[in-house]
């Protein structure tokens, strides 16, 4: 008797564990602000499984969600997700399997769902010197400097419209007299109006993404209109007498002079 019930107990046990799956889930401790997070994963719960993997920011009170994605379990019972962090700011974020419904105790106590990271934002530490609208003919210019930096190699990732992505630029930084700032400077030709990202990289991994926008120059006609300028006393033209005028003043003069020659005879 004693021994059945401990074999229906085994039998129970089994049954349990055999209940009970595995979920995984893995995600980088930092990661920059800008660059993607990659969240990877596996299980053991079967194809066709539905959940969601959702990022939390950690505050003092209730954490805020500011990113989902859903996951469906596939035949090779592993899994992935990119997350985008631009606009995010630094600080603690967690990312955590969630499933529509309590799995209750189908989740084994080997699985990890939940993965805490920091962001941190590098954007501050590149200073660009020109302006990120350009035109044709005079892009992409690319010129600035890293504070404290001093001499160093960076790494441009340019990306074009319609998701063009030129060769990686390698740039080694300058330094001034007495200064520590490393000033980088790189044109790269362009031929293509719209958009280019450029993806910024030091020996300590990403740094910061800058938005150009490359356009055609600006076209227009204008149209000179002669200049008018109003006459003053100063400006006028000197006066003419006319002919008969002069003839008048003339005849006038003649008869004077020989009413005096009368009188003095």
């Amino acid at each position: 008797m004693r021994t059945a019930v401990i074999f229906l107990l085994c039998l129970l046990f089994l049954a349990g564990s055999a209940q009970a799956y595995i979920l995984n889930i893995y995600a980088p401790p930092e990661i920059r602000a800008g660059a993607p997070l990659e969240v990877t994963g596996n299980t053991t719960f079967p194809a066709g499984t539905q959940f969601d993997l959702v990022i939390y920011r950690l505050q003092p009170s209730t954490p805020e969600e500011v990113a989902r994605k859903i996951i469906i379990v596939d035949e090779s019972k592993s899994f992935q997700a990119s997350f985008p962090t631009s606009g995010l700011e630094s600080g603690d974020y967690k990312v955590e399997a969630r499933f529509p419904t309590d799995p209750g105790s189908k989740i084994g106590s080997d699985s990890v769902t939940l993965r805490v990271f920091r962001i941190t934002d590098r954007s501050g530490e590149i200073i660009l010197t020109v302006s990120t609208d350009q035109v044709l003919g005079e892009a992409l210019r690319i010129e600035g400097y890293i504070p404290k930096a001093g001499v160093t190699t960076i790494t441009m990732k340019v990306s074009g419209p319609q998701g063009a992505v030129l060769p990686p630029q390698d740039v080694r930084t300058t330094t001034r007299i007495g200064r520590d700032e490393g000033y980088f400077s790189k044109t790269i030709p362009v031929g293509e109006r719209g958009n280019y990202y450029v993806d910024f990289y030091d020996l300590k991994g990403f740094m910061a993404t800058v938005k150009f926008m490359v356009d055609t120059p600006a076209t227009g006609t204008s149209t000179v209109t002669p200049e008018v300028t109003a006459a003053t006393p100063d400006t006028l033209p000197p006066t003419r007498v006319s002919v008969p005028l002069a003839g008048c003043c003339a005849g006038l003069l003649g008869a004077g002079l020989l009413a005096w020659r009368t009188r003095r005879r």
